[in-house]
């Protein structure tokens, strides 16, 4: 008996254990029309590929860790209002999309996309266009901001914040971005 239930403890285990990421996607012709919708169906560990297409979600905060593509970078629209994603969960990977259009405001340093307390989190190949802030470090560790690129409309410093900010944060890798 001691056998068998160590077996299929065992067994158990290994299912759990091995259980396969997901992988959902998103766009006007896929199974799910919304970021915002993909996110809250998926699990730790999973990934979300962008289709291309224009979307205007107000605010995305993600809080789980996941693993955000964009195919052919679909733009994220934050029209002037929002900042457009905010990842509060370590270990998250946002790669080959395009934010635009973030809200601006010196007092709450809105970003098209801020990394607020976490780990581990890689933000590569995106283009960020229209920001007040381009990408925000918060409270952020052992995180990699490489290969963005990032512009502005900014006619002086006043009215800009940073293309790439960290406030707060340690042991950064930030490599070859263009601001």
């Amino acid at each position: 008996d001691s056998v068998m239930q160590k077996s299929i403890i065992i067994l158990f285990l290994f299912f759990v254990f091995n259980a396969e990421a997901k992988t959902w996607r998103v766009g006007s012709s896929q199974q799910i029309k919304s970021i915002k919708g993909a996110i809250s169906k998926a699990t730790a560990g999973d990934t979300i590929l962008i289709y291309p297409g224009l979307y205007k979600e107000g605010q995305i905060i993600l809080t789980k860790k996941l693993f955000l593509k964009g195919i052919n970078f679909p733009i994220l629209d934050g029209e002037k209002k929002v900042e457009i994603l905010t990842i509060r969960s370590d270990g998250t990977v946002v790669e080959g999309l395009h934010f635009r259009n973030s809200g601006h405001s010196s007092y709450n340093d809105i970003a098209a996309l801020r990394i607020a307390d976490s780990r581990s989190v890689t933000i590569r190949n995106n283009k960020v266009d229209f920001s007040y802030f381009g990408i925000y470090s918060q409270h952020a560790t052992a995180c990699s901001i490489s290969n963005n690129v990032l512009n502005s409309d900014a006619k002086d410093e006043i009215s800009s914040g940073n293309g790439i900010h960290c406030w707060k944060s340690d042991s950064m890798l930030i490599n070859g971005n263009d601001v």
